[in-house]
């Protein structure tokens, strides 16, 4: 690879071992770019961050595939004593500034962003992925303090209009680490709330959420629609509405999911 592609590895994934090989994804340089291709990607990118990106994403995509039941969740995860707690959202939908909030509490997560889930685990796991938190800038006004020192201490670097965080052991999880989940939140960001609030979804509305959110998975596409049935059966599946990040992470942490419906 191009040495600048390493670098950027280095910064968007820092829990991932590294090694060489000889097949598997390649990158190369063009005169506009880089060309990315190979385990599932054909994709040219503008600069060394973007090409990291799909390199990234064919490396999850693969593992992915590789075991019945697996799929790709545009989802983080925090760790509590009763398992992964996962949020899940669209872009934009609040992840990584959840997820910042949950740092700044001093909260484990596998991750702000995406998640593999292995439905075919009993119970079923959130693995992580091992990536770096993000957080989009500028900050929201609404962002808590402690999470805005947070963010200003742990700077490494800046791509694609947000701010790359410094990797914390002691917070982050490396790919691979996997916890049992102990149930799935929807993020739904509502400015009119003013207090979090926690409900219950029906098991056709939450596999028809999910199906949205899921990236590449094993097998053709009914094998996902039964790993993500199979999935609502065994795990609690509601919507978590607040009025911002904050709120939300802290509902998020605090609340199990025997009070939800409140």
């Amino acid at each position: 690879m191009p040495p600048e592609i390493p670098q950027a590895l280095a910064l968007a994934a820092p829990g991932w071992p590294t090694a060489t090989a000889d097949d598997g994804v390649r990158v190369v340089r063009t005169s506009h770019g880089f060309r990315v291709s190979g385990d599932g990607a054909d994709r040219f990118a503008d600069d060394a961050w973007e090409a990291a990106h799909w390199v990234l994403a064919a490396a999850i995509g693969r593992f992915a595939e590789a075991r019945s039941g697996r799929f790709v969740l545009n989802a983080g995860a925090a760790l509590t004593t009763g398992g992964a707690v996962v949020f899940a959202g669209e872009s934009h939908a609040g992840k990584s500034s959840v997820g910042l909030h949950l740092a700044a509490d001093g909260v484990v997560t596998l991750g702000d962003d995406r998640l593999i889930l292995d439905t075919a685990a009993s119970p079923p796991t959130a693995i992580a992925l091992g990536l770096a938190r993000k957080v989009r800038t500028p900050l929201p006004d609404d962002f808590s303090d402690a999470a805005r020192r947070l963010a200003a201490a742990t700077r490494a670097g800046h791509a694609a209009g947000a701010d790359v965080l410094r990797w914390d052991t002691a917070i982050d999880m490396p790919a691979g680490t996997a916890a049992p989940v102990d149930r799935i939140l929807l993020l739904r960001r509502d400015p009119g709330l003013d207090t979090a609030r926690i409900s219950g979804l029906g098991a056709a509305e939450a596999v028809a959420a999910l199906l949205a959110l899921c990236g590449r998975h094993a097998g053709p596409a009914a094998a996902l629609l039964d790993a993500v049935a199979g999935l609502v059966r065994r795990v609690p599946v509601q919507r978590l509405e607040a009025g911002n990040s904050a709120a939300a992470a802290t509902a998020l942490a605090g609340t199990p999911a025997a009070a939800a419906d409140r």
